[in-house]
């Protein structure tokens, strides 16, 4: 594999992460509008403490998938780091190289 292809291979990696955060960002903010009002609750749903469980699962589900999508962003930006760095650090050696080198 060439350094280009490395260099592109990267690239194209961090997109598919920014991919799955925009996903995961995309589900969080369905979930959390998934809201039920009190009225849309039976009877028996308060005595079985239902609608209190079904907003602390609701509440999980944002949570999860909001920490899925920050996570899965830092993964992409370390990547695109990653990048960035082997870039650099190739530069620098081309430059080093090219500095030692005297055409005759």
């Amino acid at each position: 594999m060439t350094m280009q292809a490395g260099f592109e291979a990267l690239t194209q990696e961090a997109a598919e992460w920014d991919d799955t955060s925009d996903t995961l960002r995309a589900a969080a903010l369905i979930a959390a509008g998934l809201r039920l009002e009190t009225s849309q609750f039976s009877f028996v749903a308060f005595m079985t403490g239902v609608d209190t469980d079904y907003e602390a699962a609701r509440q999980h589900v944002v949570d999860v998938t909001t920490a899925g999508m920050v996570e899965t962003r830092k993964i992409a930006d370390a990547l695109r780091e990653v990048r960035q760095d082997f870039a650099s650090t190739d530069a620098g050696v081309v430059d080093r190289v090219r500095a030692l080198w005297v055409p005759e």
